[in-house]
């Protein structure tokens, strides 16, 4: 029996508050369990509230346990799931008293994009289905698209059949900038979607409070040079495991390959978490499809072992090639 928490007449107007969870037909809840389960639904919500209204960087502070009923201003039944709608002033509130970083207020652009293939030509098309893509996704992120907001230009010239350039002007808080990056052979699209919704969110982030550093990846003429470490005479147990799971770096690089189908979020998400480790100094997408993903990575220092531990942590067994590393 679904409850409904709060009878109010009005509530809150930031779209980020309600979230609709739905029924899983792969192994997760279903309609009769969220229906008779309204803590279980919010708990669900709430996880994705916080990826809407919480910078990337401050995801691995959330407190572990909260009282989501606490947040709650009302829960509906639909066909499809539930639909939980949060109190705003409650989850601000909350986050403020626990010093973590927030985005007050959903951010809205005035979002163009433009596509120019080497020959400077307009691809009209992958414009279209990239603004397409940005809209379908501005829920799911915590922004708006809407003629009245800030200005964010991105532009995307090819400069040979690997090079792409992106130029990002406008008046949002993200700023103007420019990088060059390596995409792989293959339809391009599922690639610049992915470095759309870097972009993207890396604009959202820019309203958190308080601010939170945003970094991006290097563009391919900033990539740092690595300073091999002098050879150690004697090798402890330690060191000679470590030696075991090092693959052969090439100029200072690894290849990491993610063998698992993947949401474009889900891509976004473990990105984000391997960018943002303090060991990983460089990473880069080389190609991906249906089933596949791979990576440039390069470390930090010499000990490599903790990969093991941060890949299983994630439910992925880690094994050596020559080369890098493939994740299963």
């Amino acid at each position: 029996m679904i409850l409904t928490l709060a009878a109010a007449p009005a509530f809150a107007t930031d779209a980020r508050m309600q979230v609709d969870v739905l029924a899983s037909d792969d192994g997760g809840p279903q309609l009769d369990e969220l229906h008779a389960n309204i803590q279980q639904a919010a708990e669900l919500a709430l996880s994705r509230l916080w990826k809407r209204i919480i910078p990337r960087q401050a995801q691995d502070s959330i407190p572990r346990k909260v009282n989501v009923l606490r947040f709650m201003q009302r829960a509906a039944p639909t066909s499809h799931g539930v639909s939980i709608t949060f109190h705003n002033n409650r989850v601000l509130n909350y986050l403020k008293s626990n010093e973590l970083p927030y985005i007050e207020q959903e951010p809205v652009w005035n979002l163009s994009i433009q596509l120019r293939n080497e020959s400077g030509r307009a691809m009209s098309l992958s414009s279209s289905l990239l603004l397409s893509y940005a809209e379908k996704s501005a829920l799911d992120w915590g922004y708006k698209l809407d003629g009245a907001g800030h200005s964010l230009i991105l532009l995307w010239q090819w400069l040979d059949q690997e090079q792409v350039n992106l130029t990002v002007r406008g008046t949002s808080r993200l700023g103007e900038f420019a990088e060059t990056r390596l995409l792989a052979t293959g339809d391009p699209l599922p690639q610049l979607e992915k470095w759309l919704t870097e972009v993207l969110l890396n604009a959202r982030d820019a309203h958190a409070e308080p601010q939170v550093e945003i970094t991006t990846s290097p563009a391919l003429s900033e990539v740092p040079e690595i300073v091999a470490e002098p050879p150690h005479h004697q090798e402890t147990a330690s060191s000679q495991a470590t030696k075991q799971l090092l693959p052969t770096a090439q100029n200072g690089y690894f290849l990491l390959r993610m063998e698992r189908q993947a949401s474009l979020p889900e891509q976004v998400l473990f990105e984000d978490d391997l960018k943002h480790d303090p060991r990983i100094t460089h990473l880069s997408l080389r190609q991906v499809n249906r089933d596949m993903q791979q990576y440039r990575l390069q470390l930090r220092g010499s000990d490599h072992q903790w990969l093991l531990e941060w890949f299983e942590q994630r439910g992925l067994e880690l094994s050596q090639t020559q080369e890098g590393w493939v994740a299963r």
